[in-house]
């Protein structure tokens, strides 16, 4: 087997990360019927919580800690929307009645200098990641100019994505955005919209009103998406057979095809998190 970590991992309450032979404290998981082609046994977990005050979250990029919160400058021209971003340690905050992480972006009246938004991200220190199952538990905003995004990344056209837009949450039409960033999108100017890689889903339920997870099951040759276990659509082209980290994202570039905004108001993305790192067997 490749030394890469295989992993299964549920980001519900916690977020983790393991090795492939570290000592495993829990019984194996099976992903699926074994009688199925989608099927994966997972050996090894290791948790992290987020509900409490918790060092495996870190706001100073030290290298053994598990997760990560981001800080980064975009440009406009390479967020490709009128702003840029600016990842920034304040906005990624454990919240006060141990619900887990809030993700901030800042409002249009917090515009930094060189027409910057300010935004949220954390993401695995790991970045060997290759193959599971992986979940978010989100609390969207209703705030009008944001897109949440939980997502594994190697490169710019390997990519898997849940994404939610604020601005697609009304009258009803709750939509999730099941995306894969492929060279077929890298070759459309990395936009996926028009490639077998996008798929705009109507949920049967309000992303901002609870938590809801949203999963997806990354195998060779193939990824199934979910929300709170409900089969939504399964991708077989384009699939990533490289290694990568994970991602929590909430952001803004302003671009109205996308994620609009920026909000008028500070506006807030609830994770709750919980990652179990498993090897596949």
């Amino acid at each position: 087997m490749p030394t890469h970590l295989r992993v299964h991992a549920t980001l519900l309450l916690a977020l983790s990360t393991a090795s492939q032979t570290s000592a495993c404290p829990c019984a194996s998981h099976n992903l699926n019927a074994t009688s199925t082609p989608n099927h994966a046994l997972f050996t090894e977990t290791l948790e992290t919580d987020f509900t409490q005050p918790n060092p495996s979250l870190t706001w100073n990029s030290t290298q053994d800690l598990a997760w990560q919160a981001q800080t980064y400058n975009v440009t406009p021209a390479a967020s490709r929307g009128p702003y840029g971003k600016t990842a920034e340690l304040r906005n990624v905050v454990l919240n006060s009645q141990g619900q887990g992480l809030e993700l901030w972006v800042r409002s249009q009246n917090q515009v930094l200098e060189g027409s910057m938004l300010s935004i949220a991200e954390v993401a695995a220190a790991r970045t060997d990641v290759l193959y599971g199952s992986f979940r978010v538990g989100m609390k969207t905003t209703r705030m009008n100019g944001t897109c949440g995004a939980f997502f594994f990344y190697h490169d710019d056209s390997q990519e898997i994505d849940v994404e939610i837009l604020s601005r697609q949450q009304t009258n009803g039409n709750n939509t999730v955005n099941l995306v894969l960033q492929s060279p077929a999108s890298q070759s459309a100017g990395f936009n996926a919209a028009g490639t077998p890689g996008f798929i705009p889903y109507n949920l049967a339920f309000d992303p901002t009103t609870s938590f809801h997870e949203y999963r997806y099951d990354w195998l060779p040759g193939r990824v199934d998406m979910f929300a709170d276990g409900v089969w939504l659509h399964s991708f077989y082209d384009g699939i990533s057979d490289s290694p990568g980290a994970i991602h929590l994202i909430h952001s803004s570039n302003g671009d109205a095809g996308w994620s609009g905004g920026p909000p008028v108001e500070d506006a807030v993305l609830m994770g709750r998190l919980e990652v179990q790192h498993k090897a596949v067997v």
